[in-house]
């Protein structure tokens, strides 16, 4: 017996109906043959904004279904809580169509190539999705889809949203893709971003520690807040923006060859930080805090670049390849202890009134060095054909030279007279070399 009075029905099949109220425009119920309200679809002007299942016992897969082609056939749109409900995923594409699939439509979709459109995905299982290379201007929102890995092929223009996946473990980005992909709170354990890329990628508060290489040739803003990684590796030629934060990288910061871009860390916790050769880039690292941070800065051949530790409070070692041409500002690094330079140097370094108790100079060096107000400075050894300019105020006690080096020490070091070789020089005034 029908009890809807002063109502229009739209029969489904013989199980099921729709019923919608002619006083209430923004409600449409959903009834079986017993007319047991199962759900009721609310929204107005055609938009679906919820679906509210009305009994203890969730819609089965016939009646999403069923659902779902009355709203396909009267061109209802659903909001993005109310296809949760049904388990469908939400096609938009760009001329403002929409397009509600299942997860098996949806795969065969995304198999054949989505262009211009984003890409809600609601119900997805499975251990691998791959987006077809030569995708186009793409939106996908991977909040919710079960999935292992991830792959991303050749020349694709897409945008990646996985924020607060807790399935995904893999993400492989191949040649050329040109996007965003934002990895936050996710549970990845391995990123790979291909060659020549162009993109933006956030990753912040990670569940796990990731290993993340990016290969060379990238470009664009790559922004790592409160996480924590396995290690950090860059390669050729890259010219991205780089801002890290609050992180923690168990291995190794790397940054490949020829590295044209900029990188900001603030509060690490690293060990090592290492460029490559060729380096023009530039780097700020500010660390607060003397326990954490990063310990050691590796610099490669033909140094060019820009280093700025001014405050730093936690490099305790610097390192410079042969010709570095480059400036390093390490004025007021509370942690420095030790500068290694290599052959040709020809740069700028200044240590200003930092910590810095040891600098060792190899051959061939002309550049200059800063160490005014270096109180804690003992030991600057440097080759004997070099052409330094030293720029300080702290007064040697002693200079010891032999054919190779000279050795200048600036506290009262106490020698063993006795065991030095009878060839080697004994310089008493730093002064004689008029280099400081």
């Amino acid at each position: 017996m029908n009890t809807d009075t002063d109502a229009e029905i739209h029969n489904l099949n013989k199980e099921y109906r729709i019923v919608s109220l002619r006083g209430n425009k923004c409600a449409l119920f959903f009834k079986n043959k017993q007319n047991v309200l199962r759900a009721t679809l609310d929204g107005c002007e055609k938009i679906i904004s919820n679906i509210s299942v009305n009994t203890e016992k969730d819609l089965n897969e016939e009646e999403k279904g069923l659902l779902l082609t009355f709203i396909r056939a009267k061109k209802y749109t659903l909001t993005k809580e109310a296809a949760d409900k049904l388990d469908i995923s939400i096609i938009q594409y760009e001329d403002g169509r929409e397009e509600y699939v299942s997860e098996r439509l949806l795969l065969k979709r995304v198999a054949s190539g989505i262009n211009f459109a984003k890409v809600y995905v609601g119900k997805l299982k499975i251990y691998q999705l791959d987006i077809k290379e030569y995708t186009r201007n793409v939106s996908y929102n991977l909040n919710k889809a079960e999935i292992v890995k991830l792959n991303v092929g050749e020349n694709c223009s897409v945008n990646i949203d996985l924020r607060d996946n807790e399935f995904i473990e893999s993400l492989t980005v191949k040649d050329k893709f040109s996007g965003t992909l934002n990895l936050s709170r996710t549970t990845l354990e391995s990123i790979f971003i291909g060659n020549n890329c162009r993109c933006n990628i956030t990753l912040s508060d990670s569940k796990k520690c990731p290993n993340l290489q990016i290969a060379d040739i990238c470009s664009g803003n790559i922004n790592i807040i409160n996480s924590c990684l396995y290690a950090l590796s860059i390669g050729y030629y890259s010219y991205a923006d780089i801002m890290l934060s609050n992180n923690v990288i168990k291995k190794e910061i790397a940054i490949g060859d020829s590295f044209r871009g900029g990188i900001y860390a603030t509060n690490q916790s690293c060990e090592l930080m290492k460029t490559g050769a060729d380096f023009k880039g530039w780097l700020k690292l500010n660390n607060q805090s003397p326990n954490t941070g990063i310990k050691e800065l590796n610099l490669g051949d033909d140094f060019a670049g820009n280093i700025n530790l001014s405050g730093d409070n936690s490099v305790q070692h610097i390192v410079c390849g042969v010709r570095n041409v480059g400036k390093i500002i390490a004025s007021y690094a509370t942690a420095i202890n030790r500068v290694d330079i290599g052959r040709y140097f020809n740069g700028n370094i200044d240590l200003g009134a930092s910590a810095i108790n040891e600098i060792f100079v190899e051959y061939g060096a002309s550049g200059k060095i800063t160490v005014k107000g270096c109180r804690n400075l003992k030991l600057l050894q440097a080759s004997v054909d070099n052409d330094l300019y030293i720029d300080g105020d702290v007064k040697s006690v002693d200079a010891l030279s032999d054919s190779n080096h000279v050795n200048y020490y600036f506290n009262d070091v106490r020698f063993n007279w006795r065991k030095l070789p009878f060839y080697k020089r004994i310089y008493r005034s730093f002064a004689k070399r008029n280099q400081i």
